[in-house]
């Protein structure tokens, strides 16, 4: 009888391979990148950069992966410029890309040379799949020589395998994004360049008046870049000028993360007092605009869902009206998806963010260029002053041709991805705590 019990047990728990971690990666999101706050990171017992490997186990080995570890201030935003921080406190953050997770590891994986480690689990509220990676300390620590994007300051430009995009001199907006064959596309320069026009109508003492500011006449100081090997990380001020009887500009700060597949602009915004309670009528249009060459074939977003087509000579019903979050623009050159994200009082206030398109050709200047963006409607409608947090992402999508293909970059926007840091030590892990 016991020699039946045990055949049974092993046709329906067959020995573990030579190697094998405790748990197979089920992770599917590739293209995401995940940030660990520090304070996490205590139960490590080690602060000190030089000192830290993050190791992901597969095929039966612990295998470094990039990561880096960014210096925060005290409002949770990146400090740049600057060096390399030797010590990390609470407030900064630890980087990597989802992708570069791996099994769950034996504690066997860990030999003497490593003196602790924390086990980071990835986890994706979408589906539950989940993915591991160790932070590890040691004297002599293994770090990956691969670095996922760089900022080239005298290029102004960020580069990583699957897109690269060009930023004009001392300025925000950009004038070039090529989508690189490993996204997808033909590395050609997509664009003619991205376009701000804002017109907002004012009522002072005198009377009406209506200045007019683009992405030209904006006042831009661009403060510093800080590069690492997972995202590099471009720092901009920017103050819109309305003229001496508005002295108080309206201003920001844009943090844009450059990643592998993505660039993430999250930006504080302040609307001065006097501004807003003079303002009676404000027009904005943000856009790309396409070189005719180059130009994408379809656009679609969720107020034109079936999509329309770019570079067609008949006229097409476009939906101009609708708030929607994002639009993806799509051919041989690449795809790519834009979001802008406003703040939640803005939506309850009946801000809505309108579509931009048009089909012409554009090259000789009797048509509007071929471009998409987003419109501000209703913006009289904002009802306090202050500073809000707007956000604006721009996702390389490699395999996106029609509607439906924008999910996975959609995810990474809107649903990201969760972790939970473990204490390994000997065969025992410590309390977890979930972000």
């Amino acid at each position: 009888m016991a020699s039946i019990v045990a055949a049974l047990t092993l046709l329906v728990s067959p020995p573990r391979a030579a190697g094998a971690g405790e748990e197979a990666r089920t992770l599917g999101r590739a293209l995401d990148p995940v940030v660990v706050r520090t304070a996490d990171l205590a139960p490590l017992g080690e602060r000190r950069t030089e000192r830290l490997s993050l190791l992901r186990f597969a095929g039966g080995e612990l295998v470094p992966v990039p990561f880096q570890v960014d210096p925060m201030d005290r409002d949770g935003q990146p400090i740049i410029p600057g060096a390399v921080e030797p010590v990390f406190d609470d407030g900064d953050e630890l980087v990597f890309m989802a992708a570069d997770t791996g099994e769950r590891a034996t504690a066997e994986a860990f030999g003497a040379a490593w003196e602790a480690a924390v086990e980071i689990e990835v986890r994706d509220p979408l589906d539950g799949g989940r993915g591991w990676v160790y932070l590890a300390s040691s004297a002599r620590p293994r770090r990956s020589e691969r670095r996922y994007v760089v900022y080239d300051e005298r290029l102004h430009r960020a580069s990583s395998d699957l897109y690269q995009v060009d930023y004009a001199f001392g300025q925000n907006f950009l004038t070039a994004l090529r989508v690189l064959p490993a996204g997808g596309g033909s590395g050609e320069n997509l664009l003619r360049g991205t376009r701000m026009r804002g017109q907002p109508r004012f009522f002072l003492l005198f009377g009406h008046w209506s200045p007019v500011f683009t992405e030209r006449t904006s006042i831009t100081e661009v403060e510093g870049v800080r590069n690492g090997a997972v995202r590099a990380i471009r720092r901009v001020r920017l103050s819109i000028d309305l003229g001496a009887l508005l002295p108080e500009l309206p201003s920001g700060t844009v943090h844009t993360s450059h990643y592998r597949a993505a660039f993430d602009s999250p930006t504080r915004f302040s609307v001065p007092w006097m501004a807003l309670k003079s303002l009676r009528d404000f027009r904005f249009e943000n856009t790309v605009d396409f070189r005719a060459e180059a130009a994408p074939d379809r656009y679609w977003d969720t107020a034109n869902p079936a999509g329309l087509d770019f570079g067609r000579g008949e006229p097409q019903d476009v939906v101009a009206d609708v708030d929607h979050e994002w639009w993806v623009a799509s051919g041989a050159g690449g795809a790519f998806l834009q979001a802008l994200v406003i703040p939640k009082e803005w939506r309850d206030w009946g801000v809505a963010r309108g579509t931009v398109f048009h089909a012409g050709s554009g090259e000789n200047g009797s048509e509007p260029a071929q471009a998409a963006g987003f419109s501000l409607l209703n913006m009289t409608n904002l009802r306090q002053p202050g500073a809000y947090w707007l956000r604006q992402a721009t996702v390389v999508l490699p395999d996106a041709r029609q509607p439906g293909d924008e999910r996975a970059a959609l995810a990474m926007l809107h649903h990201p991805l969760l972790t939970s840091v473990r204490h390994m030590r000997g065969a025992s892990l410590g309390r977890a705590s979930t972000h």
